[in-house]
């Protein structure tokens, strides 16, 4: 492929920022083109007309463990507006917290004393997760591979775990992470968290919130492409990829992309870096028959997420997160005291549901937060199969019942205002054997190069994971063009400590 060649990405979201930026700075004539009217894809923010703060559609967290990730902020320029968290919070149903915090043990036993002191598990059940941390640093990477076949919850119960130390740690870090229950995810997917998010090392678990409103974070993606010689086309919706056949006419190449509402944009190179499901409704009958890599996208199955923004007429929680275990809600994140008329000034978009993606649906009174100091909580169900069809009023509902649960200093407030954002299709579900419909970056259609987190990247469905994608197909894209570029990911944590001899 000759190295002047004009490359087009398909998507906005954080795979298709992260290749089309690389491949911008890499000298790369680059256009990405997304439909909507920012990037960031999934990870986006609106406006809430009741409060006119600008809140997120759901909130979006990493770990120190995403090397690439992390990269990317950097790149953007936005790495400071992470806030890290040493100690990760838990509360049970009795209201009792626990601290989750690394002390100066070497990996992986610096998490250990903090979790024997865990009041909601009993002493049994703190053995009984020691015992199944200890079996996870023994497997070597081809019997981890092995395991991929098998859910998670049958690993554990071959481990012999109790019931309570599944219901009060395995069971929520990993619905959490992974946004599937784990009687439906791969256990190698499941064990990958705890070994490189918990066990790897002292930094590996540390979590990383946004301080800002998440399209602060991505609308800085604009002008780093076009500072680096890239294009960027918003509100550009793709509505086919047209082919032709290749020089030896026994194969077929991308010859365009045609939008929505007229207009087509020609390149040498397609990334794509969207949705499997989106996908599969872009591409001609051919193209899904000669493409191995698409012929199985139907058969890839999804998994909702849902978030519940509810405001307080006073402040009710002083710690800035909750992990709640025993509980339909997973996530309690504190968004901070506010005033409604001081939030969200052309800081947004409006969001309503889009073709049925992301819905925000609202319950309360458009004026009751007018001058009133309020706090605002977001609480977050992943795996929300039992949620996301229910009515707006329900969910909210249950999520006030919760908070309420968990938060002793919320009696006697009020809640003023509540609005429900349902992700249909947050991730594809994690599920035994789904590594064999992930497709890789290159297959038979020689200019067409495919980057989203359901790709085959070494991770699950994570932003860590679209991350990786998009800068492997950058990577593809570079390398047949003959450049010599830099590596295509970020090395990941070393070990430290005793991890250095559990690593094989």
């Amino acid at each position: 492929m000759p190295s002047d060649l004009h490359v087009i990405v398909i998507g906005g979201g954080l795979s298709g920022i992260a290749a089309a930026l690389r491949l911008a700075e890499a000298g790369v004539p680059v256009t990405l083109v997304e439909t909507r009217k920012r990037l960031g894809g999934r990870a986006t923010s609106f406006v809430d007309p009741s409060t006119s703060a600008v809140v997120d559609n759901c909130q979006h967290v990493l770990m120190g463990c995403c090397t690439n990730l992390i990269d990317l902020y950097r790149r953007l320029g936005v790495e400071s507006k992470i806030e890290w968290h040493r100690r990760i919070h838990f509360r049970d149903g009795q209201g009792r917290t626990d601290l989750l915090d690394a002390d100066r043990m070497p990996a992986p036993l610096h998490l250990a004393r903090s979790m024997m002191r865990f009041k909601s598990l009993t002493w049994a059940e703190k053995t009984a997760i020691a015992r199944g941390m200890f079996a996870m640093t023994r497997l070597d990477s081809k019997r981890l591979a092995a395991l991929h076949e098998s859910s998670f919850a049958d690993w554990l119960a071959q481990r012999r775990q109790p019931a309570g130390a599944i219901e009060k740690f395995w069971s929520g870090i990993i619905v959490s992470a992974l946004n599937e229950r784990i009687d439906r995810v791969a256990a190698d997917y499941a064990i990958q968290v705890f070994r490189d998010g918990f066990l790897r090392s002292r930094e590996s678990y540390v979590m990383g919130v946004p301080k800002v409103p998440l399209v602060e974070l991505y609308d800085a993606a604009v002008e780093r492409i076009e500072q680096a010689g890239g294009t960027v086309r918003l509100a550009a919706s793709a509505e086919a990829l047209e082919v032709e056949p290749d020089r030896d006419a026994e194969s077929l190449r991308i010859s365009l992309l045609r939008l929505q509402r007229g207009g087509e944009v020609r390149g040498d190179a397609f990334v794509s870096a969207l949705p499997f499901e989106r996908l599969g409704r872009l591409c001609p009958p051919e193209l899904l028959e000669r493409d191995p890599r698409l012929r199985g996208l139907d058969r890839i199955e999804l998994s909702p997420i849902v978030g519940i923004h509810i405001w307080f007429d006073r402040p009710v929680m002083a710690l800035r997160h909750l992990v709640l275990t025993s509980s339909p809600i997973h996530w309690i994140f504190n968004k901070g005291e506010e005033k409604g008329e001081e939030k969200g000034e052309e800081k947004g978009e409006e969001k309503g549901e889009e073709k049925g993606e992301e819905k925000g649906e609202e319950k309360g009174e458009e004026d009751a937060l007018d001058g009133a100091r309020t706090q605002h909580l977001h609480a977050v169900v992943s795996a929300a199969h039992d949620l996301v069809e229910q009515s707006p009023d329900d969910v909210a509902a249950i999520a006030e019942r919760e908070v309420r649960r968990a938060l002793p200093e919320a009696e006697g407030a009020k809640v003023v205002h509540a609005r429900v954002i349902k992700e249909k299709r947050a991730t594809f579900s994690a599920r035994p054997g789904i590594e064999r419909l992930r497709a890789p970056t290159r297959g038979p259609v020689a200019n067409l190069y495919l980057a989203g987190d359901w790709c085959r990247t070494g991770w699950p469905a994570t932003m860590e994971g679209a991350v990786r994608a998009g800068y492997l197909a950058a990577k593809a894209v570079l390398d047949d063009m003959g450049q010599d570029a830099a590596a295509a990911l970020v090395p990941d944590l070393e070990p430290t400590g005793f991890s250095r001899l559990t690593r094989r």
